[in-house]
């Protein structure tokens, strides 16, 4: 297995849901420096009594000489919910410019994008491919998937204006034990705040989950497949599930009920991705999404998982 060892590596959005496993990870054979805003001083606390590094750092910042000379980047960290498509655009893909300039004389630098980049229906079971139609709408955040796919341009033209050596991943639906636990726990949320899941009047939605331990060791691996020009990859899970499933096998895990809703769009407009690229570079996901969402549960809430599943 291919594995990084012995080098400098800065993680950007350490602290956040996707990117704290990889982290982790990283620490354990190389130097990592963990680079984020760090408005939580406790989760700050906690990375460096890990022995990790932590740095300053923001989204759209110009002057970035205080960061440390490293060997690798991923560049994890993002603002997902910008507020206008202005505080997407400076944020998410001229910060993300700027720190490709400030890092290129690294060996590689990975660029986590979202599977909302992509123009297709949520009730879609069909997998998605890196060649299909771009343009898509994250029905959370408005200017969310418009400043990723800008932020995509931006890093394809660095890449090659600055003979970077890039991958862009883009990640589907990310689940646990950390942040807010992706969909599969946020659907455990809505049991436990009396909130429904809306299905939409269409059908059933699709998704391929990939669980944190797989984006840890798949995200390694993939940022030694960068190059010049940059490759676009799915990083999403092997199996295609319905989120009805999700909320399925929640259930059977916990023993209760979630409430249910039909609606012309549902809870989630999620989307299916193609895993044939990526498991031709980096191999396959080892974390069944069943045994990872009951994993992911029983980690945040011990006390839920009632029966095995």
């Amino acid at each position: 297995m291919e594995r990084i060892e012995g080098k400098r590596i800065l993680v950007t959005g350490s602290t956040g849901q996707v990117a704290g496993e990889l982290t982790e990870s990283l620490a354990e054979r190389n130097t990592v420096f963990a680079a984020a805003r760090f408005t939580d001083a406790r989760a700050r606390a906690a990375l460096e009594a890990k022995g990790i590094a932590t740095v300053p750092f923001s989204l759209g910042d110009a002057e970035l000489a205080g960061l440390p000379d490293v060997d690798y980047v991923f560049h994890c960290g993002c603002n997902t919910r910008p507020r206008s498509p202005e505080e997407g655009l400076a944020g998410n893909a001229e910060g993300t410019g700027f720190l490709m300039q400030r890092y290129r004389k690294a060996r590689a630098f990975f660029h986590m994008s979202s599977s909302s980049v992509y123009r297709v229906a949520s009730n879609d079971p069909r997998p998605t491919k890196e060649t299909d139609m771009l343009g898509g709408l994250a029905a959370y955040a408005s200017d969310y998937s418009m400043s990723k796919l800008a932020t995509e341009a931006i890093v394809r033209f660095q890449a090659r204006a600055l003979g970077l050596p890039t991958v862009i991943a883009r990640l589907d639906v990310a689940y646990g034990r950390r942040g807010h636990g992706g969909v599969p726990m946020l659907l455990f949320d809505f049991l436990q705040q009396g909130v429904a899941y809306t299905s939409a009047a269409a059908g059933d939605s699709y998704c391929t989950p990939i669980h944190e331990d797989d984006i840890a060791a798949l995200s390694e691996r993939l940022i030694l497949k960068a190059a010049v020009p940059a490759p676009i990859v799915n990083l999403g899970g092997d199996e295609i599930v319905r989120v009805e499933e999700l909320v399925a096998h929640m259930e059977a895990l916990t023993g209760r009920t979630l409430e249910r809703a039909v609606a012309e769009q549902s809870t989630w407009g999620t989307i299916p991705l193609d895993p044939t690229l990526r498991r031709s570079l980096v191999g396959p996901c080892r974390v069944p999404w069943k045994e990872g969402m009951r994993r992911a549960l029983a980690a945040r809430h011990p006390d839920a998982v009632v029966k095995p599943a």
